[in-house]
């Protein structure tokens, strides 16, 4: 039983590296964490969150972490108390691997710039890496961490496959 949790910040490979392992672990992908999902309430956020963790063989691209960042960020979103994330982290401590994706900002802000988002903006991401230096840090659980500028996405994979397996 393994939970696969692929968190960061925008441009740094997450989906990517999700559809690479879904290929070859056979796992299926789950959003996890939306701006749709943020602004429907605390209740139903938990309720989301806690349903994920209970699923099993799967990837999760972006979760309860990439929640704190963001709705730290955008004041207007729902956030996951501090028992509800201790209450999830208990139910996933056991199964979960959480991988966190990162880069310089001067490097996200190149790729923000070529791909867009219609959430973020490269004037967003000094911010958004702060808080998720801090959100992370705070994890109650085991965290793998790659730097996206030095490492691509292939040579993510295969190391995370290779821990996985």
């Amino acid at each position: 039983m393994t939970l696969i949790i692929l968190e960061g910040p925008d441009c740094c490979f997450k989906s990517t590296v999700a559809i690479k392992m879904s290929k070859q672990l056979k796992y299926p992908i789950i959003k996890g964490s939306s701006f749709e999902l943020a602004t429907s309430g605390n209740e139903k956020l938990f309720e989301h969150f806690s349903k994920l963790a209970d699923e099993n063989n799967v990837i999760i691209d972006r979760f309860i972490y990439s929640n704190l960042v963001y709705a730290r960020k955008f004041k207007d979103y729902s956030i996951l108390t501090e028992q509800q994330l201790r209450i999830i982290e208990d139910k996933i401590k056991m199964k979960a691997k959480i991988v966190y994706l990162h880069a310089d900002p001067k490097i996200i802000k190149e790729r923000l710039s070529i791909r867009g988002d219609e959430y973020i903006e490269g004037k967003d991401i000094d911010s958004i890496l702060r808080l998720y230096r801090e959100v992370m840090s705070d994890a109650g659980l085991h965290t793998y961490s790659w730097d996206t500028e030095q490492w691509n996405s292939d040579e993510i994979v295969e190391d995370l496959v290779h821990l996985f397996r």
